[in-house]
């Protein structure tokens, strides 16, 4: 199980276990910090929109290269959405390095919960590091001096330095990077325009190979612009991130925030929910722990009115946080030209269209110039995107298009019929994809039974143990207490042993331990023999509890494997028996 002191930097996600997938993400990123020491790596920007999880894959990454310990030292640093005087900033993000820093050196994960300030670091460098007195002492004199300029320099090059001083590499993230130049002021009142050219500090720093930045920024178009006028030349590497995960990403996520939101579900509602949602994790989250009066996501009603519910109510988490990014960027397409070509792209996503293309397909009465107009307005709003200047691209993203539709369905209902093409409309599309669905579902399974058998345990709330598996030698009434999945036991010798879900009765006095086979070969006897031998670790460490065990085999069992079961008192499966909801 995940011990939340594997992260010592308090992530935003929440419980560590919310953050599922990005395995092919990860180990892009991996590959490319494995070659900081080798100094082969060139610092990267990540463009992703709100709510796709940039923010929780980048400090993920910071935590575990901190706990890693190895030979990479970890940055990270947001730049909040709030006026600050440029001398604060300088010092605010001195001082985050420098707590960081201290904290990864002396191995205190305690450090990250508040940052050191100047006096604490100057004192740390006096005993432990000169060169991080220098530059501290260097910071203190020049705030005195008034030369915030000199500041902000040092404070930005301090990575490359310590880097270069001590030959120990970093990893410098800075969160939201296009904040640098919205809320910055020169002035202390913060009354002024802010200064727009304070990301230009980083134009050398980000070629350094030895202190890499991987910067980020939701503000799509903005994060692009800042970085081409300040950091040209390609200095930092443009990688995207999706705000999908792949199906079985999508469907694993669904099964896992229902257990930590506690939610009942079905296999088949898993399924619905991912589809509908996109696989996007964050669509998936709201509609879990969705406030719809009524909620039931056990039966396809019941997700329908879930979803519906969060992409319709005032009140809805997932409305209300884009209705925040659609009326941020109303003042740029406040026209209906503009609306339904926002749409009309949307509603054909990765199709390459010019201005002339959009005006000619909308029957536009207006000239291609204006068409062009709207279009750059549009992408300055990060409402789609584009290739070349005179090509615009739209979207594709399932969630933005959905909640599109519904923003703006009352004022295009007259003019385009198809434009509130929401939830029903995508459910009855996929109650025609039936066959499919199953199909999906049966490909799936296997890969996701240990999840699968854990939800719909705590679906059922109470059960007997023959609901799942044949044989046992006893068939008590087990009222669901508390489930672990990925168990380990210890023997006495010290080796540790794994038990795939260990579920212990309300009761106390009952524990059913099952292994999970999900290969499509028959289980034989060694992996009997293992679950005998954990199962008999468990009961001498548990004397007053009754411990039954079982194996979920999916590729079913040899007839040996079968024979030692039946011996040894251990239930069998090969498949796991739902409650299943009709929806027809």
């Amino acid at each position: 199980m995940l011990n939340l002191d594997d992260y010592p930097l308090d992530e935003r996600i929440g419980d560590p276990r919310l953050l599922v997938g990005r395995e092919k993400e990860f180990a892009e990123y991996h590959k490319w910090i494995a070659g900081i020491p080798r100094r082969i790596s060139k610092s990267r920007v990540i463009v992703a929109r709100k709510k796709c999880g940039k923010t929780a894959f980048v400090q993920r990454l910071f935590n575990q290269l901190w706990r890693q310990n190895g030979p990479v030292i970890p940055i990270y640093i947001e730049i909040e959405e709030i006026k600050t005087w440029y001398p604060d900033l300088a010092m605010d993000y001195f001082r985050t390095f420098a707590t960081q820093y201290i904290s990864f050196l002396d191995r205190d994960p305690e450090l990250l919960k508040e940052t050191l300030d100047l006096d604490e670091i100057r004192e740390y460098g006096n005993k432990h590091n000169p060169s991080l007195l220098r530059i501290a002492e260097k910071l203190k004199k020049n705030f005195e001096m008034g030369l915030h300029d000199s500041m902000w320099r040092d404070a930005v090059r301090t990575p490359h330095v310590m880097a270069g001083v001590h030959k120990t590499p970093f990893l410098v993230i800075i969160d939201e990077f296009q904040n640098l130049s919205n809320f910055v002021y020169r002035d202390q009142r913060c009354e002024t325009a802010p200064d727009e050219t304070i990301p230009g500090m980083y134009h050398e720093v980000s070629e350094s190979k030895i202190a890499p930045m991987l910067a980020t920024g939701s503000v799509v178009s903005r994060l692009i612009e800042v970085v081409e006028r300040y950091l040209e030349g390609g200095r930092l590497t443009e990688m995207h991130l999706s705000p999908y995960l792949t199906t079985e990403e999508g469907l694993s996520a669904v099964y896992r925030y229902a257990e930590i939101y506690e939610e009942p579900i079905t296999n088949e509602s898993a399924l619905l929910i991912n589809r509908l949602c996109h696989s996007d994790p964050h669509f998936v989250a709201c509609v879990i722990r969705s406030k719809c009066p009524d909620r039931d996501l056990t039966t396809r009603e019941g997700v329908i009115r879930a979803l519906d519910y969060e992409t319709t109510a005032d009140d809805a988490e997932m409305l209300v946080g884009w209705r925040s990014w659609f009326e941020r960027s109303i003042g740029l397409i406040n026209q209906r030209n503009a609306k339904r070509i926002l749409l009309f792209l949307t509603r054909n996503p990765g199709k390459v269209y010019t201005a002339e293309m959009v005006r000619s397909a909308l029957n536009l009465e207006i000239d291609v110039t204006e068409v062009e107009k709207r279009l750059i307005k549009l992408r300055r709003a990060s409402m789609l995107r584009s290739r070349f200047s005179n090509e615009f691209i739209g979207l594709e993203d399932g969630t933005f298009f959905l909640l599109l539709q519904r923003w703006l369905r009352n004022e295009l209902a007259e003019l385009d019929p198809e434009a509130d093409q929401g939830i029903d409309y995508l459910v009855n599309k996929l109650t025609g994809e039936k066959r499919a669905l199953q199909n999906q579902l049966n490909q799936v399974s296997g890969r996701l039974a240990e999840a699968q058998l854990e939800i719909d345990m705590r679906v059922r709330g109470t059960f007997r143990p023959s609901v799942y598996f044949k044989d046992l030698p006893e068939d008590p009434e087990l009222e669901t207490g508390e489930l672990f999945p990925r168990f380990m036991v210890q023997g006495p010798d010290g080796k540790k042993g794994e038990i795939d879900l260990r579920v212990d009765a309300e009761s106390g006095s009952l524990t059913l331990l099952v292994e999970v086979k999900k290969t499509k070969d028959p289980s034989g006897e060694s992996v009997i023999r293992k679950l005998a031998s954990r199962a008999e670790l468990f009961a001498k460490r548990h004397p007053e509890r009754k411990v039954l065990s079982a194996v979920l085999s999916l590729g079913g069992f040899t007839e040996e494997a079968r024979d030692l079961c039946q011996k040894l008192k251990i239930g069998t499966a090969t498949s796991i028996n739902y409650i299943h909801k009709q929806w027809d």
